[in-house]
């Protein structure tokens, strides 16, 4: 009787193999392997990413929770994760009292990049860029993330406010706007994110970023009002409110919302990087609507630049 090889045994004793080892390597041993894992159940997947972290807990070598672990891997969808959220062996949300918030990992955001531009026609002067809207990738997976009552609220944070950046570099407004509604501070790491807009010069996302009743993306207005449905709503007093402009209509328009203080304060160094990035809007912006006064060097660059 020949032996058998492990090649020849049935998936379902593989798979039972793959979750018990916990190996990140067992489906780079070989081709068969790989398409086995691949091509796993949704169940598999999420009972791997359990075994994974249990391992990691017995040595440990881990200090977060499920979720946050589960989201470094690619193979967590949110199928996947809904399985770890219904699977009995789910474990305590709390392995550690210290770990307050899940971790967004960076590769949710490691590919966002700028929008390349296409023309309308060629009788079109000057390209448009490609807009994100809000039904593209990561955002639907983050509101999954944020809502669902199992899971420890997410960090808009983490990474150094990594996703902010990204977000930001990329030109993604809906996400821009949906990370700044979540906690995301754009102070984070010397207020990376708003030189980025700066540099790609872009008003928009600089005023989103710094004011906290700043101007909204057109699509976040429209998700948050049903089709066919009125305007104006009921405040907690019993007078008519528009939540498109945040007025007290019953009382007219002087009635309006009280004014939020800015998220960031405009410096000196951000005016003169957007003088140095000849952004004339933005300069025009911090200087007159911000009242920031500039420096005598980003003086004499203005001078040059005009």
């Amino acid at each position: 009787m020949e032996p058998t090889s492990i090649l020849s045994l049935p998936v379902e004793l593989l798979y039972e193999i793959h979750i018990h080892a916990a190996s990140e390597q067992f489906p780079l041993t070989c081709k068969h392997f790989y398409a086995v894992c691949k091509s796993a159940p949704t169940t598999v997947h999420a009972q791997y990413l359990i075994g994974v972290y249990e391992y990691l807990c017995r040595s440990h070598r881990q200090r977060t929770d499920l979720v946050s672990t589960a989201l470094r891997y690619p193979i967590c969808s949110q199928a996947v994760l809904e399985a770890i959220t219904k699977s009995p062996d789910f474990p305590r949300l709390y392995p550690d009292r210290r770990v307050q918030k899940t971790e967004l990992p960076r590769r949710l955001f490691r590919n966002l990049s700028p929008r390349d531009t296409a023309t309308a026609g060629k009788r079109k002067r000057e390209p448009e860029p490609t807009q994100w809207t809000e039904d593209e990738q990561p955002l639907p997976f983050l509101r999954y993330l944020f809502a669902h009552p199992r899971i420890l609220t997410p960090s808009a944070n983490s990474w150094d406010g990594y996703a902010l950046t990204k977000a930001v570099h990329a030109g993604f407004t809906p996400l821009v706007q949906f990370l700044l509604e979540h906690g995301a501070d754009p102070h984070t790491k010397a207020a990376l994110a708003v030189m980025v807009a700066i540099r790609r010069k872009n008003l928009l996302l600089v005023r989103l970023l710094i004011e906290r009743d700043g101007p909204r993306h057109p699509q976040s207005k429209r998700r948050r009002t049903s089709e066919g449905r009125s305007h104006t709503s009921t405040g907690r007093d019993g007078t008519a409110v528009d939540p498109r402009r945040g007025i007290d209509t019953s009382l007219g328009n002087s009635a309006k919302r009280r004014k939020l203080g800015d998220r960031v304060k405009v410096d000196q160094e951000m005016l003169k990087t957007a003088v140095q990035s000849d952004a004339r809007d933005i300069v025009d912006y911090f200087i007159r609507e911000k009242g920031c006064v500039p420096d005598m060097q980003t003086v004499l660059l203005m001078g040059a630049s005009g």
